[in-house]
């Protein structure tokens, strides 16, 4: 596919006509194409890794908090804004290019929206077709998607970020399940394992989201699991820990955007753990919190895209959280 600046552009595509009017002209001051919109302003295009910030929303006991922390070195997160409500049992987390989303809990349908840029409490932006829970996310710029949920859901539902709307059923995926993994690339997204009556499933679903539609299978994570922490870059969606019907599990294992050939085991992470959120820099997936066989903890890690390796220590959360929502800028 080709690019300009990093942004995938397919060869039919007419520059005057992309995203409503926005133009790609060249910046003499910095040897750059940059993109314009109609109106001569700075346009930025929506890509679903962070360049800056990290955050982590909600999270078990019903938490309000929104807190963040840098890419640009390891360190603790800061408390720097609250939901419009507690929000427990797996929350989900969906970005647009200036806000990000907190969506769902426990008996809630709430659709909250939070600035990037400036640090400041959420609003209530919409509702869910139901109350929900233990969700995949995923995001394009324009939706923000859900798959699954608690009760063995299928439905795939999306909300739009232009204005405050509730979401709609555009879909389904191939087995309803609650607990699987979301991932996000430029044209789909993915849900992957989950637990439907009591049983484990490895299966990864594949939904568009040029159009509504039902999800495709798109292959197999390694073992049957659910509850594990997302993350995704351009071509691979990344997995980090979970739980099987036996155990607590590790691994980071990956699957490619491209074909449905399954998951790499490409690293582990320093303990077992399930029910933590997931950040996605532009080099670098990140866990935050979870729970690892007994206790809720406040530990971040990281592990490296670029190549396969282990997770290591990040820094802490404010609190021991899980449950908790993951979301980047």
């Amino acid at each position: 596919m080709r690019k300009i600046n990093g942004v995938p552009i397919e060869a039919s595509t007419k520059l005057s006509a992309l995203s409503g009017g926005v133009v790609l002209k060249w910046d003499a001051s910095t040897g750059n194409m940059v993109w314009e919109d109609q109106d001569g302003f700075a346009y930025t295009p929506f890509t679903f890794q962070g360049s800056n910030y990290g955050y982590s929303l909600g999270g078990d006991g019903n938490n309000t908090i929104i807190e963040k922390f840098t890419f640009a070195s390891a360190g603790n997160t800061s408390d720097v804004a609250d939901l419009t409500g507690g929000r427990g049992n797996n929350i989900a987390g969906t970005l647009s290019v200036t806000h990000g989303y907190s969506i769902g809990g426990l008996s809630n349908d709430i659709i909250d929206r939070f600035t990037f840029a400036a640090d400041a409490n959420a609003v209530d932006v919409g509702d869910l077709t139901a109350n929900r829970s233990h969700m995949a996310s995923a995001s394009d710029g324009d939706y923000g998607y859900i798959a699954g949920g608690a009760g063995k859901l299928n439905i795939i539902e999306r909300f739009a970020n232009a204005s405050s709307s509730d979401s709609a059923d555009v879909g389904d995926i191939t087995v309803g399940r609650t607990e699987p993994t979301g991932h996000s690339s430029t044209t789909h997204g993915y849900a992957a394992g989950g637990d439907a009556d009591e049983v484990k499933h490895d299966v990864i679903d594949k939904y568009s989201f040029a159009s509504s539609g039902n999800g495709t299978d798109w292959g197999d994570i390694s073992a049957n699991s659910s509850g594990g922490s997302a993350g995704s870059d351009t071509t691979h969606g990344y997995i980090a820990g979970g739980n099987t019907p036996s155990s607590y599990v590790n691994i980071i294992e990956r699957f490619p955007f491209a074909s449905d050939s399954g998951v790499s085991d490409v690293g582990d992470l320093t303990r077992v753990i399930t029910w933590a959120s997931g950040q996605s820099s532009t080099t670098t997936g990140y866990k935050c919190g979870g729970h690892p066989n007994g206790s809720t903890i406040n530990e971040m890690e990281y592990y490296s895209f670029a190549s396969s390796g282990n997770g290591a220590d990040w820094g802490d959360l404010t609190a021991a959280s899980k449950y908790n929502a993951g979301v980047q800028y």
